[in-house]
Protein backbone atom coordinates (compact mmCIF):
# COMPACT_ATOMS: atom_id res chain seq x y z
CA UNK A 1 0.00 0.00 0.00
CA UNK A 2 0.46 4.10 -0.37
CA UNK A 3 1.23 5.42 3.46
CA UNK A 4 -0.11 8.96 3.07
CA UNK A 5 -0.37 11.78 5.69
CA UNK A 6 -2.33 14.57 5.57
CA UNK A 7 -1.67 17.46 8.37
CA UNK A 8 -4.31 20.05 9.81
CA UNK A 9 -3.63 23.28 11.36
CA UNK A 10 -3.84 23.60 14.86
CA UNK A 11 -3.35 27.10 16.27
CA UNK A 12 -2.27 27.82 19.92
CA UNK A 13 -1.99 31.13 21.39
CA UNK A 14 0.62 32.36 24.33
CA UNK A 15 -0.67 34.75 27.07
CA UNK A 16 1.50 38.01 24.64
CA UNK A 17 -0.94 36.90 22.26
CA UNK A 18 2.14 34.53 19.62
CA UNK A 19 0.22 32.46 17.99
CA UNK A 20 1.81 29.27 17.15
CA UNK A 21 0.32 26.87 14.58
CA UNK A 22 1.09 23.14 14.90
CA UNK A 23 0.32 20.43 12.29
CA UNK A 24 -1.51 17.68 13.44
CA UNK A 25 -1.29 14.75 11.38
CA UNK A 26 -3.43 11.98 10.46
CA UNK A 27 -2.48 8.88 8.50
CA UNK A 28 -3.58 6.25 6.46
CA UNK A 29 -2.92 3.54 3.70
CA UNK A 30 -4.43 3.45 0.24
CA UNK A 31 -4.00 1.72 -3.16
CA UNK A 32 -3.52 -2.01 -1.64
CA UNK A 33 -1.51 -4.26 -3.35
CA UNK A 34 -4.49 -6.76 -2.90
CA UNK A 35 -7.35 -7.39 -1.20
CA UNK A 36 -8.16 -4.98 2.19
CA UNK A 37 -6.87 -4.41 5.56
CA UNK A 38 -8.04 -5.56 8.44
CA UNK A 39 -11.01 -2.84 10.04
CA UNK A 40 -8.57 -3.19 13.19
CA UNK A 41 -5.80 -2.20 11.59
CA UNK A 42 -3.84 0.51 13.85
CA UNK A 43 -1.13 2.78 12.01
CA UNK A 44 1.64 4.46 14.50
CA UNK A 45 4.31 6.24 12.41
CA UNK A 46 7.98 6.68 13.87
CA UNK A 47 10.88 8.19 13.36
CA UNK A 48 14.27 7.21 14.57
CA UNK A 49 15.33 8.42 17.49
CA UNK A 50 19.31 9.46 18.56
CA UNK A 51 21.59 7.12 19.33
CA UNK A 52 23.73 8.41 21.23
CA UNK A 53 25.07 7.58 25.07
CA UNK A 54 22.76 4.62 24.93
CA UNK A 55 25.67 2.88 27.20
CA UNK A 56 25.51 5.03 29.50
CA UNK A 57 21.17 5.11 29.33
CA UNK A 58 21.75 1.10 30.21
CA UNK A 59 24.21 1.62 33.05
CA UNK A 60 21.99 3.75 35.12
CA UNK A 61 20.81 1.74 38.21
CA UNK A 62 17.37 0.61 38.43
CA UNK A 63 16.80 1.45 41.82
CA UNK A 64 17.27 5.46 40.66
CA UNK A 65 15.11 4.62 37.84
CA UNK A 66 12.20 3.25 40.15
CA UNK A 67 13.38 6.23 42.50
CA UNK A 68 11.46 8.79 40.21
CA UNK A 69 8.89 6.32 39.50
CA UNK A 70 5.69 7.65 40.96
CA UNK A 71 2.49 5.19 39.45
CA UNK A 72 -0.12 6.50 41.73
CA UNK A 73 1.23 10.20 42.32
CA UNK A 74 1.70 10.23 45.75
CA UNK A 75 3.02 13.89 45.95
CA UNK A 76 -0.28 14.78 43.96
CA UNK A 77 1.98 16.95 41.52
CA UNK A 78 0.49 15.32 38.75
CA UNK A 79 3.56 13.72 36.98
CA UNK A 80 3.21 9.83 37.36
CA UNK A 81 5.82 8.63 35.70
CA UNK A 82 5.98 4.74 35.63
CA UNK A 83 8.70 1.72 34.57
CA UNK A 84 7.81 -0.28 31.64
CA UNK A 85 8.49 -4.04 32.55
CA UNK A 86 9.51 -6.20 29.43
CA UNK A 87 10.41 -9.32 28.65
CA UNK A 88 14.57 -9.82 28.16
CA UNK A 89 15.23 -12.85 25.91
CA UNK A 90 18.43 -13.45 26.67
CA UNK A 91 18.10 -13.30 30.63
CA UNK A 92 14.64 -14.89 30.41
CA UNK A 93 13.15 -12.58 33.02
CA UNK A 94 11.10 -9.45 32.92
CA UNK A 95 13.25 -6.20 33.20
CA UNK A 96 12.87 -2.50 33.60
CA UNK A 97 12.61 -1.53 29.35
CA UNK A 98 14.79 1.54 28.33
CA UNK A 99 15.65 2.12 25.04
CA UNK A 100 12.43 2.59 22.31
CA UNK A 101 9.62 5.12 22.11
CA UNK A 102 7.85 3.28 24.56
CA UNK A 103 10.42 2.15 26.43
CA UNK A 104 9.60 -1.60 25.07
CA UNK A 105 13.50 -2.98 25.25
CA UNK A 106 15.35 -3.78 28.04
CA UNK A 107 18.60 -4.14 26.55
CA UNK A 108 20.89 -2.20 23.51
CA UNK A 109 21.96 -6.06 22.20
CA UNK A 110 18.10 -6.92 22.55
CA UNK A 111 17.35 -3.75 20.88
CA UNK A 112 19.64 -4.36 18.27
CA UNK A 113 18.36 -7.85 17.91
CA UNK A 114 15.06 -6.41 17.52
CA UNK A 115 15.66 -4.03 14.59
CA UNK A 116 17.77 -6.70 13.13
CA UNK A 117 14.95 -8.73 12.66
CA UNK A 118 11.45 -6.78 12.45
CA UNK A 119 12.34 -4.05 10.48
CA UNK A 120 14.55 -5.39 8.12
CA UNK A 121 13.89 -8.92 8.16
CA UNK A 122 17.01 -10.87 9.56
CA UNK A 123 17.50 -13.31 11.76
CA UNK A 124 20.07 -13.44 14.59
CA UNK A 125 20.85 -15.55 18.12
CA UNK A 126 18.05 -13.46 19.79
CA UNK A 127 15.21 -13.68 17.29
CA UNK A 128 16.33 -16.56 14.99
CA UNK A 129 13.16 -16.34 13.03
CA UNK A 130 12.49 -12.97 11.11
CA UNK A 131 9.31 -14.52 10.35
CA UNK A 132 8.05 -14.61 13.74
CA UNK A 133 6.42 -11.22 12.82
CA UNK A 134 4.09 -12.19 10.56
CA UNK A 135 0.45 -12.90 12.30
CA UNK A 136 -1.45 -16.02 12.22
CA UNK A 137 -3.16 -15.76 9.09
CA UNK A 138 -0.51 -14.26 7.12
CA UNK A 139 0.67 -18.04 5.77
CA UNK A 140 2.96 -16.77 2.91
CA UNK A 141 4.46 -14.64 5.03
CA UNK A 142 5.28 -17.39 7.43
CA UNK A 143 6.13 -19.47 4.89
CA UNK A 144 9.00 -17.14 3.13
CA UNK A 145 12.26 -18.04 2.68
CA UNK A 146 14.02 -16.48 5.74
CA UNK A 147 17.74 -16.92 4.57
CA UNK A 148 18.71 -18.80 7.71
CA UNK A 149 18.48 -22.28 6.09
CA UNK A 150 21.39 -21.20 3.89
CA UNK A 151 23.99 -21.31 7.10
CA UNK A 152 24.69 -22.74 9.81
CA UNK A 153 23.08 -20.00 12.03
CA UNK A 154 21.13 -17.13 11.59
CA UNK A 155 21.97 -14.63 8.94
CA UNK A 156 23.47 -12.50 11.64
CA UNK A 157 26.33 -14.13 13.68
CA UNK A 158 26.58 -13.96 17.39
CA UNK A 159 29.79 -11.78 16.59
CA UNK A 160 27.83 -9.54 14.10
CA UNK A 161 25.23 -8.58 16.75
CA UNK A 162 27.92 -8.29 19.01
CA UNK A 163 29.86 -5.70 16.89
CA UNK A 164 26.90 -3.78 16.15
CA UNK A 165 26.09 -3.63 19.80
CA UNK A 166 29.06 -2.42 20.53
CA UNK A 167 28.77 0.04 18.18
CA UNK A 168 25.43 1.19 19.40
CA UNK A 169 26.64 1.12 23.11
CA UNK A 170 29.78 3.41 22.76
CA UNK A 171 28.37 5.79 20.53
CA UNK A 172 29.44 9.28 22.64
CA UNK A 173 27.31 12.08 23.81
CA UNK A 174 28.28 15.62 22.50
CA UNK A 175 29.38 18.17 24.70
CA UNK A 176 27.37 20.95 26.08
CA UNK A 177 27.21 24.72 23.63
CA UNK A 178 27.57 27.57 25.70
CA UNK A 179 26.52 26.32 29.02
CA UNK A 180 27.11 29.77 30.98
CA UNK A 181 25.54 31.86 28.54
CA UNK A 182 23.21 34.62 29.88
CA UNK A 183 20.59 33.40 27.85
CA UNK A 184 21.47 29.48 28.34
CA UNK A 185 21.33 30.37 32.07
CA UNK A 186 18.12 31.92 31.89
CA UNK A 187 16.36 29.12 29.90
CA UNK A 188 17.65 26.73 32.48
CA UNK A 189 16.09 28.93 35.35
CA UNK A 190 12.86 28.40 33.36
CA UNK A 191 12.99 24.81 32.21
CA UNK A 192 13.07 24.04 36.08
CA UNK A 193 10.24 26.70 36.60
CA UNK A 194 8.08 25.41 34.35
CA UNK A 195 8.38 21.92 35.72
CA UNK A 196 9.79 20.15 33.02
CA UNK A 197 12.55 18.99 35.10
CA UNK A 198 10.14 16.79 36.99
CA UNK A 199 10.48 13.46 33.66
CA UNK A 200 13.12 15.20 31.98
CA UNK A 201 15.27 14.27 35.27
CA UNK A 202 18.82 16.18 34.72
CA UNK A 203 21.76 13.87 35.92
CA UNK A 204 22.28 10.45 36.92
CA UNK A 205 25.41 8.44 37.81
CA UNK A 206 25.87 4.84 36.37
CA UNK A 207 26.69 1.80 38.28
CA UNK A 208 29.64 0.10 38.91
CA UNK A 209 30.98 -2.99 36.48
CA UNK A 210 34.14 -4.34 35.73
CA UNK A 211 32.85 -6.01 32.74
CA UNK A 212 32.09 -2.00 31.52
CA UNK A 213 34.76 0.23 33.16
CA UNK A 214 33.89 2.91 30.01
CA UNK A 215 30.72 3.11 31.19
CA UNK A 216 30.80 2.80 35.08
CA UNK A 217 30.53 5.42 37.91
CA UNK A 218 30.19 8.45 35.55
CA UNK A 219 27.67 11.76 36.35
CA UNK A 220 25.80 12.12 32.94
CA UNK A 221 23.63 14.34 32.49
CA UNK A 222 20.89 13.08 29.95
CA UNK A 223 17.39 14.91 31.13
CA UNK A 224 15.43 12.24 31.38
CA UNK A 225 14.27 9.23 33.66
CA UNK A 226 13.51 6.44 31.38
CA UNK A 227 10.04 6.17 32.45
CA UNK A 228 6.44 5.80 30.72
CA UNK A 229 3.65 9.37 30.86
CA UNK A 230 0.52 10.05 30.26
CA UNK A 231 1.27 12.49 27.19
CA UNK A 232 -2.44 13.03 26.79
CA UNK A 233 -4.77 12.37 23.94
CA UNK A 234 -2.73 14.85 21.44
CA UNK A 235 0.18 12.15 21.27
CA UNK A 236 -1.95 9.03 21.86
CA UNK A 237 -1.61 6.36 19.10
CA UNK A 238 -3.14 2.58 19.90
CA UNK A 239 0.11 0.94 20.35
CA UNK A 240 0.05 -1.18 22.99
CA UNK A 241 4.23 -2.19 23.35
CA UNK A 242 4.63 -4.01 26.92
CA UNK A 243 2.65 -2.24 29.73
CA UNK A 244 2.79 0.96 27.77
CA UNK A 245 -0.60 1.90 26.94
CA UNK A 246 -1.44 4.02 23.73
CA UNK A 247 -1.02 7.66 25.34
CA UNK A 248 2.00 6.76 27.07
CA UNK A 249 5.50 7.34 26.18
CA UNK A 250 9.03 7.03 27.56
CA UNK A 251 10.43 10.40 28.86
CA UNK A 252 12.85 11.08 25.45
CA UNK A 253 16.79 11.96 26.07
CA UNK A 254 17.03 15.67 25.99
CA UNK A 255 21.09 16.00 25.64
CA UNK A 256 22.57 16.79 21.78
CA UNK A 257 18.76 17.65 20.57
CA UNK A 258 20.21 20.90 19.62
CA UNK A 259 22.42 19.28 16.88
CA UNK A 260 19.44 17.61 15.21
CA UNK A 261 19.56 19.86 12.74
CA UNK A 262 23.31 19.55 12.16
CA UNK A 263 23.31 15.66 12.12
CA UNK A 264 19.66 14.85 10.35
CA UNK A 265 19.16 17.75 8.60
CA UNK A 266 16.08 18.50 9.67
CA UNK A 267 14.57 19.43 13.23
CA UNK A 268 11.28 17.18 13.19
CA UNK A 269 10.81 15.85 16.57
CA UNK A 270 8.46 13.90 18.65
CA UNK A 271 7.61 10.12 18.13
CA UNK A 272 5.90 10.70 14.24
CA UNK A 273 8.51 14.08 13.44
CA UNK A 274 5.31 16.11 13.84
CA UNK A 275 7.27 19.09 15.78
CA UNK A 276 8.99 21.47 13.70
CA UNK A 277 11.60 21.95 16.61
CA UNK A 278 11.80 22.36 20.18
CA UNK A 279 8.69 24.94 21.03
CA UNK A 280 5.72 22.81 18.75
CA UNK A 281 7.65 19.96 20.33
CA UNK A 282 6.80 21.12 23.91
CA UNK A 283 3.50 23.03 22.85
CA UNK A 284 2.29 18.74 21.86
CA UNK A 285 2.60 18.05 25.51
CA UNK A 286 -0.06 16.95 27.46
CA UNK A 287 -1.39 14.89 30.14
CA UNK A 288 0.95 14.74 33.12
CA UNK A 289 2.58 17.47 31.35
CA UNK A 290 -0.12 19.52 31.08
CA UNK A 291 0.59 22.06 33.93
CA UNK A 292 4.21 22.29 32.76
CA UNK A 293 2.90 23.29 29.09
CA UNK A 294 0.12 25.87 30.53
CA UNK A 295 3.38 27.36 32.48
CA UNK A 296 5.37 27.38 29.48
CA UNK A 297 2.12 29.38 27.73
CA UNK A 298 2.80 32.15 30.22
CA UNK A 299 6.20 33.08 28.49
CA UNK A 300 6.98 36.09 26.43
CA UNK A 301 9.14 36.04 23.74
CA UNK A 302 12.00 36.55 24.91
CA UNK A 303 11.52 33.73 27.67
CA UNK A 304 10.50 31.51 24.72
CA UNK A 305 13.65 31.98 23.37
CA UNK A 306 15.84 31.25 26.10
CA UNK A 307 14.66 27.97 27.02
CA UNK A 308 14.73 27.27 23.63
CA UNK A 309 18.16 28.21 23.62
CA UNK A 310 18.91 26.02 26.75
CA UNK A 311 17.10 23.12 25.31
CA UNK A 312 19.08 22.56 22.38
CA UNK A 313 22.05 23.72 24.40
CA UNK A 314 22.06 20.13 26.17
Amino acid sequence: GQMTIRYAELPVTFADGTVVTLREPSYAVRDWGYGAPHPELRISPRVAPQMIGLGLLEMIPDEELLRHADPDDANDDGVSGRPNRVWNVDAGEVQLGRFGWKAGEPSIRQQTASAFAGDIGIGNPVFPSPNGDCSAVQTDCRNAPNGNGLFDEPEVSEELLRLVTFYARNLAVPARREPEHPVVLQGKRLFYEAGCASCHVPKFVTRRDVQRPEHSFQLIWPYTDLLLHDMGAGLADTLVEGEATGREWRTAPLWGIGLTQLVNGHMQLLHDGRARGVLEAILWHGGEAESAKQRVLLFDEHERQALVRFVESL
